[in-house]
C-alpha cells in the first residue's frame, strides 16, 4: 500500500497583505483619477474651440451673402418694415418661453438666434413647460434658450454653448440681453458664449456701444475678440463691468465680470474676427486686455 501524499496546509492572505492591497488600490485610483479629470476637461474644451470654429464658418457666410455685415451681438426688428425669420413666433401667435419681458418679446434676440436660423438647424421640439405657451413654442427660428435645457430630456449638442457647465451663475432674471443674468439653477446647463456688444445692433438706448458694422471697418481682425465664455448670457458689454476688473486698485473701480473662465487651469476661450480661438488665463485689469494682451475689446482701431 503506497503512503499518502504529504500535503502542505494552505494559507490565506492575512489582514494585513489584505489592507496593504487596498492601499495600493487606494493610492493608485488618487493618482489616476486627477489625470482622468484633466483629460476629460481638456476633450472639453477642445470639443468648445470645435464649436467655435463651425460658429466662424457660419459667420463668415452670413457676412459675405449680407453685403459684408458682421453678425449683429443683438438685434432688435420689432419696429423693422421686413423683421424676417429670426425669433418669430412658432407656430403664429405663440410667445417665447423666456421668464422677462424682453425674453418673450419675437423679433428680439442675439447672434444665436440669426445663426440658428441662417444655419437651418433642427431643434428637438420640448414637450411642455410651466410657461405660457411653452408647449407650443417651436424651436425653429429661435436658439435653444434656458427654458429649453430645463426640459430638454438630454442628448442635444449646440454648437451655440461650450461643452462645458457654467462654473456658477450671478443669480440674474434671465441671460443677457433679456435679463440681468443666467438663473442660479443654469449652473447644471452647457455654459454661454457671449458676443461683445461693440457689434451691438439694437436702436435706441439699449445700444450703448455698438452699431451696424461690416467687415472693412475691422482694422486688425486677429486682434478683435467677437464671442468669450461667459456666466451671464449671450452678450457683454465692452467694458470693466462686463470683463472685470479683480484688481484694481481703486476698491469702487473693481468688477468681477462676466466672463467665466471654465477650462482647466482656469482658463477662457475667444473667437476673433480673423477665426482664430484664443485661450486666456485671467487677466488682472480691464486695460490689460488691449495694453499687454492686444487683443481689442472696446474699440476696432
Amino acid at each position: 500500500m503506497m503512503p499518502s501524499p504529504i500535503t502542505k496546509p494552505r494559507r490565506g492572505m492575512t489582514i494585513v497583505e489584505i489592507m496593504a492591497v487596498v492601499g495600493v488600490i487606494i493610492l493608485l485610483v488618487g493618482i489616476l483619477l486627477p489625470a482622468l479629470n484633466v483629460a476629460s476637461g481638456n476633450a472639453r474644451w477642445a470639443k468648445s474651440q470645435n464649436s467655435l470654429r463651425q460658429i466662424y464658418q457660419l459667420m463668415r457666410e452670413y457676412t459675405t451673402d449680407n453685403r459684408e455685415i458682421i453678425v449683429p451681438a443683438a438685434f432688435d426688428y420689432r419696429e423693422s418694415g421686413y423683421m424676417g425669420k429670426v425669433r418669430s413666433s412658432q407656430p403664429p401667435g405663440s410667445i417665447p418661453n423666456l421668464s422677462t419681458a424682453l425674453g418673450q418679446q419675437v423679433n428680439y434676440g442675439t447672434w444665436t438666434d440669426i445663426l440658428h436660423t441662417y444655419g437651418k438647424f433642427s431643434t428637438p421640439l420640448i414637450s411642455d413647460t410651466s410657461a405660457a405657451g411653452a408647449n407650443s413654442w417651436n424651436y425653429q427660428y429661435d436658439s435653444p434658450d434656458r427654458v429649453f435645457y430645463e426640459n430638454e430630456d438630454g442628448g442635444y449638442d449646440s454648437i451655440f454653448r461650450s461643452a462645458v457647465q457654467m462654473s456658477r451663475t450671478p443669480g440674474g432674471t434671465e441671460a443677457t440681453p433679456y435679463g440681468t443674468g443666467a438663473q442660479t439653477g443654469e449652473t447644471s446647463h452647457p455654459g454661454y458664449f457671449a458676443a461683445n456688444l461693440l457689434f451691438d445692433a439694437r436702436p435706441g438706448s439699449e445700444n450703448l456701444y455698438g452699431e451696424w458694422r461690416t467687415s472693412a471697418e475691422v482694422r486688425r481682425p486677429a486682434n478683435t475678440m467677437y464671442l468669450v465664455d461667459s456666466r451671464y448670457g449671450e452678450t457683454i458689454e465692452p467694458t470693466a463691468e462686463g470683463f472685470g476688473s479683480p484688481m484694481d486698485p481703486d476698491p469702487a473701480q473693481v468688477f468681477s465680470g462676466q466672463v467665466d473662465f471654465r477650462y482647466p487651469g482656469e482658463t477662457t476661450l475667444m473667437l476673433f474676427l480673423d477665426g482664430h480661438i484664443g485661450t486666456e488665463t485671467e487677466w488682472e485689469l480691464f486695460s490689460d486686455l488691449r495694453e499687454i494682451r492686444n487683443i481689442q475689446v472696446d474699440s476696432l482701431n
